[in-house]
């Protein structure tokens, strides 16, 4: 069989049945053998880096591989932001690309290029992948797929890539002698199991940091299984708002006041899957918190690394979960009850603050009265900026509803195509994407695919017609230098023709009152572009600004 054929079979066997892409000569034989299977179905975007910010969200709710697909030189380079984007989140993906003939990749190092968009790509995503490799050997197919898609999946999730030349592509192999990949097992620290149970049995104020770790190791069951056993009082990180329903909201930079004031008075502190990052921290931990942390990843290089931890365990956090929850039926535990009533109270009085805009419409304000409209199984993407962090302030989610983020990489234009890539495993469900009106430019033409696919998906944008995040720091910090962020550097172009322009659907929304227009949509499965009108200069506040809290709390 081909190489082409071999790839392709792996595919179907690993039961990967969508792939994401822009089509290019390099990349051909490989597409045109996916697609003539029948089994395989490939969406062709308008940019090959939403085609890999699609292959990215697919995975982040499927639990499985994302596949993007690029041509060499130029194709494989737009890449790269999706690639850097998954592997920072830690997401399982593979992206293959294609590339010249390997007679004209094997040139001395003296040459800068030999044939047409001949780049070497692996070289380029070495650092922001757990494995790349140009293939030159047909006989290596089996154990390069092996490997790459055992790297994608296993321990720390990442990206790979697979760089395929043209004629390799076409080359002839015996599949039955080729070999494998044989992986080792990893290695995980349970001894302190013991020292676990005993710093939870000791705690008066315990906190769970639940991380998007927990999702990405399957462990959501094991997880609400810890919660209901101890009553532990629960705050996320920005990609672990899905994990559980009743979160305390979202801690760390620009996020629920009550949920960081939680953190700062706790005594433990339990961080699940999260590798406690600045934007989690901020740049003084002493600020954050003066709790005993325990700290779970299975990353031993995140251990430790960004805060003095009291117990560090490298561990699958699944497999952790387990083992503790083993070991808590067979202890008795103290009861939090007087610690979480105090937290829900902080809830109730500190969550309104968020709310910012006094004309047209409060974004956080938004999100919190339509997330209640949204499906049990709802999916829901945002952008980068403001408002970002407006959606992680505002939403409410049930356990079972999704929210992706770009969160470690920070790629504006992430929310869109990241719909789109959703809504192949979730065909049924309407995918609400919230952006900006800058972020919404970064993937433009994305809209376009909207509209040939007719996704249920409903693009909500922000539209302060200007760069939101960055006017609000040029205002703070550069005595009001908005560079970049004026009216005449900046603008949104008219979404209502936009919209006619490409054939979707349009709603306008300019006051709060006005969110029972976009509860009229939810049940047309037709694609959406909602403008919400948002005032020029909203803002967002830093949640370790320890103003907002009442000496009555102890601050």
């Amino acid at each position: 069989m081909l190489v082409a054929e071999y790839i392709t079979n792996f595919f179907i066997e690993k039961n990967i049945r969508h792939v994401f892409g822009f089509q290019g000569g390099a990349i051909l034989k490989i597409l045109d053998t996916m697609v003539e299977s029948g089994k395989i179905q490939y969406i062709q975007g308008f940019h090959e880096q939403a085609s890999s910010f699609c292959a990215d969200a697919y995975s982040r709710v499927s639990n499985d591989i994302g596949v993007a697909i690029a041509t060499s030189g130029p194709g494989a380079t737009n890449l790269i932001n999706g690639i850097a984007n998954a592997h920072f989140d830690s997401i399982p993906t593979i992206f293959l690309t294609g590339q010249d003939y390997t007679a004209n990749i094997e040139k001395p190092e003296s040459v800068r290029q030999n044939g047409f968009q001949d780049l070497d790509i692996t070289t380029m995503v070495k650092p922001i992948t757990k494995y790349a490799t140009t293939i030159t050997n047909p006989n290596d197919i089996r154990f390069e797929l092996e490997k790459a898609y055992y790297l994608a999946k296993h321990g720390r999730g990442g990206a790979v890539l697979l760089d395929i030349p043209i004629d390799i592509q076409f080359a002839e192999i015996d599949h039955s002698a080729l070999h494998g990949f044989i992986p080792e097992e990893p290695e995980f620290d349970l001894s302190r199991m013991d020292v676990v149970i005993q710093a939870i049995k000791k705690a008066e104020r315990p906190v769970i940091l639940a991380g998007g770790g927990i999702r990405l190791a399957h462990a959501v069951a094991e997880f609400d299984e810890f919660v209901d056993k101890t009553g532990i009082p629960i705050v996320s990180t920005l990609n672990g708002l899905d994990v559980h329903k009743d979160s305390l909201g979202f801690a760390g930079l620009h996020g629920n006041s009550n949920a960081n004031l939680t953190v700062l008075k706790a005594d433990l502190l339990i961080a699940l899957g999260t590798r406690l990052g600045q934007r989690q921290v901020g740049k003084k931990v002493e600020n954050y918190t003066k709790a005993k942390i325990i700290h779970v990843d299975i990353d031993k290089g995140e251990l430790g690394r960004a805060v003095d931890e009291d117990i560090s365990i490298l561990a699958d956090v699944k497999v952790f979960l387990k083992h503790l929850n083993k070991g808590l039926n067979q202890t008795s535990l103290p009861n939090f009850s007087v610690w979480q009533i105090k937290t829900q109270e902080w809830k109730e009085k500190y969550y309104r603050n968020t709310y910012l805009n006094k004309t047209m419409v409060d974004p956080v304000a938004f999100v919190n009265d339509i997330s209640f409209y949204f499906a049990p199984d709802a999916i829901v993407t945002a952008d980068v900026g403001q408002n970002q962090m407006w959606v992680a302030q505002g939403i409410r989610l049930n356990g079972k509803q999704r929210l992706l983020n770009s969160s470690g990489f920070g790629s504006m234009g992430y929310s869109l195509p990241a719909a789109i890539g959703a809504s192949y495993f979730a065909p049924e469900t309407a995918i609400i994407a919230f952006t900006g009106d800058g972020g919404l430019q970064m993937n433009l033409q994305e809209l376009n695919t909207l509209a040939i696919t007719k996704r249920n998906v409903k693009c909500i944008v922000f539209n302060n017609n200007t760069l939101g995040m960055m006017r609000e720091v040029q205002a703070r910090y550069y005595n009001s230098h908005y560079i970049g962020a004026n009216d005449k550097e900046f603008t949104c172009p008219d979404l209502k023709a936009l919209a006619d322009a490409f054939g979707l659907k349009y709603l306008e929304i300019t006051d709060n009152s006005q969110i029972a227009k976009f509860k009229s949509i939810l049940d047309d499965t037709a694609p959406y572009l909602v403008d919400v009108k948002v005032q020029r200069d909203s803002v967002l506040l830093n949640r370790y600004d320890d103003t907002v809290f009442s000496k009555e709390d102890g601050i």
